[in-house]
Order: structure tokens, then C-alpha cells, then sequence
């Protein structure tokens, strides 16, 4: 990516004397800016740039500088923030096969946080099973071993490991398919070509 950057001042002169002045601008040197408008000063320190120029009787004149710099970056999509991401895509003049290429991007990133999501909210479901299973062996503890109440919480211990069997199944699943994911947007990414 490369940004411009422009900095422009406007020195607005009045002569309100009957004979003509001669002026003499000094504008500040920005370090590493290039100097644009006037294309060249009439002479520079490393400190100013400085412009002479005349100023008639009775009339006014105007005096613009412009500096501008340029600027790279380069920006890795994989470990790139998607809002950042996006921010690019839509926003500056970039040709138009770039902001495809980021748009899809950003929509195969997006399928693979919503997989990770799905992964996070499978293994904390897991975690909470596991707690409530904790409890209930805490109270199985307390029961007599074949008591209503004993068979009710062996019951519910069977299909809470059911339940987190079919968790666990669930999160290998969606781990393939992460990976799938992330293999997906790097062979895309590694085989993409535009510019």
C-alpha cells in the first residue's frame, strides 16, 4: 500500500504602499517531504526554503507551497485483523482486482472465525458439563448407592458423557474444518496475482 501525504500553506501577501516590494518567504523544510509547489525555491538552508517573488503597489499576491511524502506499507492478510482488513477494501483508490482479491480475502477469514467461534463455544459447553458433572459426583457421595435419588444422578452423568462425547466429536469436526479453512485462504493467498 502506498499512501501520499500533502501539506499545503498559503502565504497571503498585501502591499498597501504606492511603489512596488520585493518579498522574501521563508517555509520551513519538512525532513523527508518533497517540495511540489513552487517546483524549486530560489534558495534553501537545511532549515527553510526560500521564495522571492514581487509585490505591486496597492495589490495583493499569494504565495503556495506545497510538500508532499510518500509512503509503503505492506500489510500480511493471514495474521491481519479482519476490520482492518476490511477497512482497506473499501476505503482508498485501489485498483479493483486488489480489492477483490481482498474482499475474498476477508470473507475466507471470516468463515474461519466463525469456525473458531463455533470450536470455543463447544469446548466451553464441554467445561460447564464437566463442572455440573463435578457437583453431581460430589453429591453421589452423600446418597445411599441405590437409592431413587442415586439412580436419577447415574442417569444424568450417562448423558452428560454422551453429551460430551458428541462435544467432543463435534470440535474434531470443526478443527478439520478450521484447518481446511486456513489451508483454503493460503493456497489462495499464495497463488494470488494481481497488480
Amino acid at each position: 500500500m502506498t499512501r501520499k501525504q500533502v501539506f499545503t500553506q498559503d502565504y497571503l501577501n498585501e502591499n498597501k504602499s504606492d511603489h512596488d516590494k520585493t518579498l522574501l518567504i521563508e517555509h520551513p523544510v519538512r525532513q523527508g517531504w518533497k517540495l511540489v509547489e513552487p517546483a524549486k525555491a530560489d534558495e534553501s538552508t537545511e532549515q527553510v526554503y526560500r521564495f522571492k517573488g514581487k509585490v505591486a503597489a496597492g495589490k495583493q499576491s499569494k504565495l503556495t507551497v506545497k510538500q508532499e511524502v510518500i509512503t509503503g506499507q505492506q500489510i500480511a492478510i493471514l495474521p491481519t485483523d479482519i476490520g482492518q482488513l476490511e477497512f482497506y477494501a473499501r476505503t482508498g483508490e485501489i485498483p479493483k482486482p486488489v480489492r477483490d482479491a481482498l474482499v475474498k480475502a476477508v470473507s475466507l477469514k471470516y468463515a474461519m472465525v466463525d469456525t473458531q467461534r463455533q470450536i470455543q463455544e463447544r469446548q466451553q459447553r464441554s467445561a460447564e458439563i464437566t463442572q455440573e458433572q463435578t457437583r453431581i459426583r460430589e453429591n453421589m457421595k452423600t446418597v445411599a448407592a441405590n437409592s431413587e435419588y442415586s439412580n436419577r444422578l447415574l442417569k444424568k452423568l450417562d448423558e452428560q458423557e454422551t453429551r460430551i462425547e458428541n462435544l467432543q466429536k463435534e470440535i474434531a469436526s470443526l478443527q478439520q474444518k478450521h484447518q481446511g479453512q486456513q489451508k483454503e485462504l493460503e493456497d489462495y493467498l499464495g497463488s494470488l496475482n494481481v497488480g
